[in-house]
């Protein structure tokens, strides 16, 4: 029983390590005033495109990552094609006011230019793949270069504003992604499924015994 309970932890550490900061920047190595989604996404907000073509939007958590009104969004695309931009909606979201993500440091930050690490907008709210096309405070286009690989590709971004569910999202599919290498989200899948297999070698091992 003892290897058995020994096993399950190491599985549970596996798996809370193999998906904190899977979608956004982990925890560790920044300093946000508040990570978001310390063990799972990493993020405030997912959007996530569905196999079918539909579009979810998730609060993964509430807090700001800068504790006043910035979220941290995360796109993850399950879908079959290349997603190239998306058009949002939301109250406020693209009122950028010079504390992005950029400002900040985190894993995978060093995409950020000194101006973007400055504060100037709309640039310092972009992710390592994003820039923005804004038609005005509550409304604008977030572009993907190179765009989101499909079958679980994951990209992320800030906008501004509290986290919330109630965005208009429009994709727009396009050329470009990843090919065949494997997006993070796949392959902390893969050392989820790895963990499994583990364990349940264990619990036979611990019946025979």
């Amino acid at each position: 029983m003892k290897r058995f309970l020994l096993v399950a932890a190491v599985f549970a550490w596996v798996a809370s390590a193999a998906f904190a900061g899977s979608v956004c920047p982990p925890a560790a190595g920044s300093n946000f005033p508040h990570p978001p989604d310390p063990l799972a996404t990493g993020c405030n907000v997912v959007i996530t495109i569905a196999a079918n073509g539909t579009v979810s939007t998730a609060v993964t958590d509430s807090t700001p990552y800068e504790l006043s009104e910035d979220v941290l969004v995360g796109v993850v695309n399950n879908g079959s094609s290349t997603v190239s931009s998306l058009a949002l909606t939301g109250s406020g979201i693209f009122g950028f006011d010079g504390d992005g993500i950029c400002t900040f440091t985190f894993v995978g930050s060093s995409y950020c230019t000194p101006a973007q690490i400055l504060g100037t907008d709309p640039g310092d709210y972009a992710g390592p793949t994003t820039t923005f096309a804004l038609t005005n405070a509550n409304s604008g286009t977030v572009s993907f270069s190179p765009a989101i690989p499909a079958s679980g590709g994951t990209t992320y971004f800030s906008l501004e504003g509290t986290p919330t569910a109630s965005l208009g999202v429009v994709v727009s599919t396009g050329p470009g992604g990843g090919g065949a290498v494997p997006a993070p989200s796949s392959i902390t899948l893969l050392g989820v499924g790895f963990a499994v297999v583990l364990l349940i070698q264990a619990r036979r091992k611990f019946a025979r015994a």
